[in-house]
């Protein structure tokens, strides 16, 4: 028997492929964390209150509840005004000699303000002048307590407008100087009807403030001026006192409140808060401050003496030429009237050219002109021919004018005996 033969092997199976393992996976980093933003202000909330702004007392500018009063941003030209004394005087004062500068029609105004308050009254007096009137007039029968002639009263009751006229125009001119010169500080100029709203909004304000300041220089002059009388006895040296005490007295009083007329204006504040704040920035520059106010003070008595001279040479030509006792009687009311006009318009470049660096170095410091939207958002309507020229008042008071040189005229002594 044979042995049964061995199955035969079956065949390997082929070796499975390698396979390369898959690289490490990078540790896994936590997940990053949502940003937090700012919470949405609520709807219809009111920007923040700038740091120069005050509410308007009366509430006649004082926005509706609920309602956002959006200003805006500083421009360009206001974030470049240099805080340098010298190059910031440089700039205010390249504003002013601008052909565009925004004071001519200004200018105007305050000489119309003036022609028809004041000017009746300088024609009547230099009627009376010229007519011989006040040769005739005895003073004697005053001191009977008889009837001084009609002209006299008709005067009198002239220099009632005209007082009122003057008070408006020194407060006027310079709060419309402070508004034409802001808004082109920041390079926003303000129309004519726009810069007289933003004024007659803060005519009060300007006059207490101008008083309270007046009043404390005023003061202090004249105390020093007694005490230099008692120690100078000499009237030359007495006069070149004078005018030393009369511009240190302006720079040491003036110069924490150089800033208030522009407060008031363009930074909507009252009186109390408008000197509060300029004797913070005051005393935030300093030396800014002083040579602003002496540039200002400087400016002022520099126009006056030259009007001065000029008024002294006319007179000597006028009393040289034999004028002065036979002028020409129907030339006085069309030259006072000129003489008027001219001074009114003198009165605001001169307001200007003291304004232009106080208002320049409140805008470089405060970068805040929101005062003079009111006059953008309100201007003055213009319905009438007068617009905005003439107010209520203005007419009254002018009417009062023109009535009392009228009346003066028919009562003066034209043909006076010989």
């Amino acid at each position: 028997m044979t042995e049964p033969s061995e199955p035969a092997p079956e065949p390997a199976e082929p070796p499975a492929p390698v396979v390369p393992a898959p690289p490490p996976s990078p540790p896994m980093l936590p997940p990053p964390a949502p940003r937090r933003l700012p919470p949405p202000p609520p709807a219809f909330a009111p920007p923040p209150p700038p740091a120069f702004a005050v509410p308007d007392p009366s509430g006649a500018f004082a926005p509706r509840p609920g309602t956002p009063v959006a200003l805006p941003a500083p421009t360009a030209e206001t974030l470049a005004i240099p805080l340098g004394p010298r190059k910031l005087v440089g700039t205010s004062l390249d504003l002013l000699t601008r052909p565009d500068s925004g004071l001519r029609a200004a200018s105007f105004y305050i000489g119309l303000i003036l022609l028809v308050t004041l000017g009746p009254a300088v024609g009547l007096f230099g009627l009376v002048t010229a007519t011989g009137a006040v040769t005739y007039f005895d003073p004697e029968p005053l001191r009977a307590y008889s009837a001084p002639p009609a002209w006299f009263w008709w005067l009198l009751l002239a220099l009632i407008p005209a007082f009122l006229g003057f008070i408006a125009v020194s407060v006027e001119a310079k709060a419309l100087a402070t508004a034409v010169i802001g808004g082109r500080a920041e390079g926003r100029p303000l129309r004519l009807r726009e810069s007289i709203a933003v004024t007659r909004a803060r005519f009060w304000s300007m006059l207490w403030a101008g008083a309270l300041v007046g009043i404390v220089s005023f003061g202090i002059e004249v105390l020093i001026s007694f005490l230099l009388a008692l120690a100078f006895r000499k009237a030359e040296a007495l006069s070149a006192l004078d005018y030393i005490v009369s511009v240190a007295v302006g720079v040491v009083v003036g110069t924490p409140f150089i800033y208030a007329p522009a407060g008031i204006i363009l930074g909507e504040a009252g009186v109390a808060e408008a000197l509060r704040r300029s004797i913070r920035l005051a005393r935030a520059r300093k030396q800014l401050a002083v040579v602003v106010t002496l540039f200002s003070v400087l400016a002022g008595l520099v126009v006056q003496f030259g009007l001065s001279v000029a008024a002294d040479t006319v007179v000597r030509v006028l009393s040289g030429a034999g004028l002065t006792e036979h002028f020409p009687a129907p030339l006085v009311v069309p030259l006072a009237a000129a003489l008027v006009f001219a001074y009114g318009t003198l009165v605001f470049l001169t307001e200007a050219i003291a304004a232009a660096p106080a208002v320049h170095a409140f805008v470089a410091l405060t970068h805040y002109t929101g005062g003079l939207e009111r006059g953008r958002r309100e201007p003055l309507p213009v319905r009438h021919v007068w617009d905005p020229w003439v107010t209520k008042g203005l007419g009254a008071t002018a009417a009062l004018a023109l009535a009392s040189l009228l009346f003066g005229l028919l009562s003066l002594p034209w043909n006076p005996p010989a």
